[in-house]
């Protein structure tokens, strides 16, 4: 499953150079992952409802070309591994159909009791196995 998520830069989210921040990339990522999972049936606000956290522990990212202020940013993310406690996501970012950017986020599921790790829970599982090729 690819989701895409579209957002259009703000004024705030650019340099003294008129580009994207590159700390703003990270807030489209995590918008992105948040929507796919909602799309998926599982929105964070009831994971975290249920117990749990999906820290990020793992992130790379690479800058292909320069996003500008207003330009409009396609962000394809695919869900490219489930484990039992984690989870990993790639990401392509694209302006007018080139890419601009690609990133991977590895998250790990903890408790939000303990924060110790926890496996991930059956409705977030079964959202995630409904929508895309990880199978039951």
């Amino acid at each position: 499953m690819v989701h895409n998520y579209v957002v259009r830069v703000r004024y705030g989210e650019t340099d003294q150079m008129g580009r994207v921040h590159h700390a703003a990339y990270l807030h489209y990522l995590e918008t992105a992952r948040i929507e796919m999972l909602r799309d998926s049936g599982c929105s964070y606000a009831r994971i975290e409802a249920e117990g749990f956290l999906l820290p990020v522990i793992d992130l790379s990212i690479q800058y292909k070309g320069a996003v500008l202020y207003d330009d409009i940013i396609e962000v394809e993310t695919t869900l490219v591994k489930l484990e039992r406690v984690r989870l990993s996501f790639d990401y392509r970012l694209l302006v007018d159909k080139s890419l601009v950017s690609c990133a991977r986020v590895t998250l790990a599921c903890v408790s939000k009791d303990t924060l110790r790790p926890s496996a991930l829970p059956d409705f977030v599982v079964n959202a995630i196995r409904g929508h895309d090729d990880f199978g039951a």
